[in-house]
């Protein structure tokens, strides 16, 4: 009777400590090839053999139907340039050139990597759907309710963004971490 309580003990253990690490590896652990630019980051292992099996497992559960890297790099934005997290109680504006790609889209999602609900049923701004400025430049307002120019909902709560360069550039796919990308800036927040 002593042994079969120590052996279940130690397989209760065993279980708690496998799938505790199992969570903080796919839900809490920075992958190693991380890149940041500006607020902006990316796993450059995305799509690619070299990830290791916790990176696949956190990939697969958080970014459904990613592309492979040689095709879009994935670009993430959770904290704005004070490092606060991203939240609706403030407006934000994406300004820049358009992201050197052959096409890109901006998307925001709320903490459970849903799209946020939109009333004017816009989701996302790409090169396809944002009007331009006279220099060609593209301005993003990130509200509440998505008003603003080319304006996407930051719904109620903190949001992520996602830059998808779909097909970018050699010189982006070869240093990211140095690319022109959109600049996030805050604007007025509401207690």
């Amino acid at each position: 009777m002593k042994f079969l309580v120590k052996w279940l003990s130690a397989l209760i253990v065993g279980l708690a400590l496998g799938f505790g690490s199992l969570w903080y590896m796919v839900f809490k652990a920075t992958p190693p090839a991380i890149v940041t630019n500006g607020v902006w980051h990316t796993n450059l292992n995305v799509g690619s053999a070299a990830n290791d099996a916790y990176s696949r497992l956190q990939i697969a559960i958080t970014s459904i139907l990613a592309l492979n890297r040689s095709e879009t790099i994935y670009f993430e934005a959770t904290k704005d340039a004070e490092g606060q997290t991203l939240t609706a109680a403030c407006d934000y504006t994406l300004t820049g050139p358009p992201p050197d790609a052959r096409w890109w889209s901006v998307t925001a999602y709320g903490p459970n990597d849903m799209l946020i609900h939109s009333t004017g049923d816009r989701y996302s701004a790409s090169a396809a759907s944002v009007e331009t400025g006279a220099d060609g430049s593209v301005t993003i307002a990130l509200t509440p309710d998505g008003s603003g120019p080319n304006g996407i909902a930051t719904g109620n709560g903190t949001f992520v963004l996602l830059l998808r360069l779909y097909q970018p550039s050699e010189a982006v796919a070869a240093a990211p971490d140095a690319a022109r990308l959109l600049t996030l800036t805050k604007g007025s927040c509401r207690a």
